[in-house]
């Protein structure tokens, strides 16, 4: 009998200490402690890999009724709040938190376009899939520069044509004097194209109306992710009338950070970000105008990105480099 034998025989104790280990680091991974992820962060990637195998990363599909309906707290900028330009949720939708940890850059497939991503490493935070037939897709993506949110981006886009009074909701940035910059851009008979610029408070988790955009803020902040207590966002929509008399469209809205870099600390109060208080604050205007000048040159690029006819950037994509990006 070799003494390995003899002792699983003769100590007890010892076999219950084997047992008891495989049992609690069992329990550990599918139930960290908190203060375990933090200090040895490599454990946070397999705790979030056995997450995703679970679904317990992905939200629940119908959202509550609070929070489909509730506002948008602290909002100085236009009504709707960011990611509300998609058409009306029927109450059906799909939402999935895929692994954030992933790196984006450059060119991104979305809804069987191209998405153009400004300068940077972006990272998924949620998808959602939403209308009667699943026609209503959206992503939305964070960049971060030591660990502080210097941007976020909501994309949202058919894959099938939608009735065409849809358009006046996704437009209606367009159309809202509270927007810093509005412009309707040059279109052909059968398509629209617009860009506006606004702020937008991210002091509550329900910084946007829609609940898909309300649990993007809210899983940055769970995981941690600092965010300034104003974005700047850079709006564009296109929409294409389609051959049974609806329409078929995209809108992309860019939140950017006016924070000092590395951190989320402003130089401002809050009330320079209002359309109002802009001219109070030389630097709060020289943002706002950088942003809007921002857009106006990447608008075609997000058009030739939703003809599908741009090609991958060796380096950074010309216009890509946004006011929040710090290199």
């Amino acid at each position: 009998m070799s003494s390995a034998s003899r002792l699983w025989r003769r100590a007890p104790l010892w076999r219950l200490a084997l047992f008891s280990m495989v049992f609690f680091t069992t329990i550990t991974v599918f139930y960290p402690a908190p203060w375990l992820v933090r200090v040895f962060p490599p454990f946070a990637k397999l705790t979030h890999k056995v997450d995703h195998l679970l679904g317990r990363d992905a939200p629940a599909a119908s959202p509550a009724p609070d929070e489909a309906s509730s506002g948008a707290p602290g909002q100085n900028g236009p009504a709707p709040a960011p990611g509300d330009a998609a058409a009306p949720s029927q109450g059906n939708g799909m939402a999935a938190a895929p692994p954030i940890e992933s790196e984006l850059q450059d060119l991104l497939p979305f809804a069987g376009r191209q998405l153009p991503l400004p300068a940077g490493i972006w990272h998924p935070v949620v998808t959602t899939q939403d209308g009667p037939h699943g026609e209503l897709t959206s992503n939305v993506l964070v960049r971060t520069d030591r660990g502080v949110v210097t941007g976020v981006i909501i994309a949202n886009a058919t894959t099938a044509s939608i009735p065409a009074d849809a358009g006046d909701e996704l437009e209606s940035h367009c159309h809202d004097d509270r927007s810093y910059m509005r412009q309707m851009l040059p279109s052909t008979q059968n398509t629209r194209q617009c860009i506006a610029t606004f702020d937008t408070v991210t002091l509550s988790d329900e910084a946007g109306a829609s609940p898909a955009i309300s649990l993007a803020f809210r899983r940055l902040r769970v995981m941690g992710f600092p965010m300034p207590p104003v974005l700047v966002v850079a709006f564009w929509s296109h929409a294409v009338r389609a051959p049974d008399n609806g329409i078929n469209f995209e809108s992309v809205i860019t939140a950017l950070s006016p924070a000092e870099p590395g951190t989320a600390k402003l130089s401002t109060s809050l009330d320079d970000w209002t359309k109002a208080g802009v001219g109070r604050s030389p630097f709060t205007s020289r943002f706002i105008e950088s942003v809007n000048e921002w857009i106006v040159a990447w608008a075609p690029t997000l058009l030739q990105g939703y003809e599908g006819t741009l090609k991958p950037a060796s380096g950074i994509r010309p216009g890509a480099a946004d006011p929040a990006w710090h290199g």
